[in-house]
């Protein structure tokens, strides 16, 4: 009988319990300090990433996995027959998306699903968990591929990072508005809007910024008295912080489905040390 396998990217930030818990295949971006590059996650650990990020004079970059490194973790994970359900960062933040559109037309004999979340971190990591999750208790691909859908449409994603500098650096806001945030203090509440780093309001300091994200997952809570979340809380080296806002927010609201981790090198590179994102969709 065909059997169906997910597979996703280091982009997605997802615990490695939870990936071996859902049987979540893992193909890796590469980290780029100087000379040395280094794959995330097989060859360079979170912990490590940040050691250096703090140490390095380098400003690190990554890199997409080639076609041929999803070709061959297609081939090594299935058999002909099978299908493959790969969940993949923003087409508009990293072309891994694309790498994997092209290595699906290399493999023979496998039906091969490429999703592209719009999301990044734990936003991917949670549509393949619900795509996994709906193939473990019975869904056909098809259905799978419907609830990584409904996923993606309805999840909320918030974050604020320490330095905007980061994201200056890389790109993902202009000079001027990363100038003009550090000098006034101007910590603001990001989101992606259609796979792009969006800001969705401006606060004064980032303890003000993570209130008004609490603030949010609370309004939305309240409005669905019956409906259960999942939640997903990362932080970029910050684990004290992020746990004490994990916490405060599962014993307020009684939420028991939290994902909560670290983020990692790939969305780390980008976001730098300090930032906390929140993210929840309705189950």
């Amino acid at each position: 009988m065909p059997r169906v396998h997910v597979v996703t990217d280091t982009g997605s930030d997802l615990p490695a319990s939870v990936r071996t818990k859902y049987n979540i295949h893992l193909v890796p971006l590469s980290i780029q300090f100087g000379e040395e590059i280094y794959l995330d996650t097989f060859e360079l650990s979170s912990e490590q990433f940040y050691h250096h990020l703090a140490e390095s004079s380098a400003l690190p970059s990554t890199c997409q996995p080639s076609p041929a490194d999803f070709v061959k973790c297609y081939e090594q994970i299935s058999q002909p027959g099978d299908h493959i359900v790969s969940v993949h960062l923003s087409s508009k933040l990293s072309g891994t998306y694309q790498s994997a559109v092209l290595a699906s037309t290399m493999v023979e004999k496998r039906s091969i699903h490429i999703i592209d979340t719009k999301s990044a971190s734990i936003g991917i990591g949670m549509v393949a968990v619900a795509v996994a999750e709906a193939l473990e208790n019975g869904a056909s691909v098809e259905e799978a591929l419907a609830v990584g859908e409904r996923v993606m449409e309805e999840l909320q994603v918030y974050f604020v990072v320490d330095t905007l500098e980061y994201l200056r650096r890389n790109g993902r806001i202009g000079a001027a508005a990363a100038m003009v945030g550090s000098l006034l203090n101007i910590k603001p509440v990001l989101t992606l809007a259609n796979g792009i780093v969006t800001p969705f309001d401006k606060v004064r300091g980032k303890a003000r910024a993570i209130n008004r994200i609490c603030d949010l997952f609370a309004e939305y809570v309240k409005a669905r008295p019956n409906q259960k979340i999942r939640a997903a809380l990362v932080h970029a080296n910050c684990q004290d912080e992020a746990e004490q806002i994990a916490e405060k927010l599962k014993a307020e609201f009684g939420i028991e489905d939290m994902l909560f981790g670290l983020i990692g090198p790939t969305v780390g590179v980008h976001v730098g040390p300090g930032t906390i994102a929140l993210l929840w969709h309705p189950i």
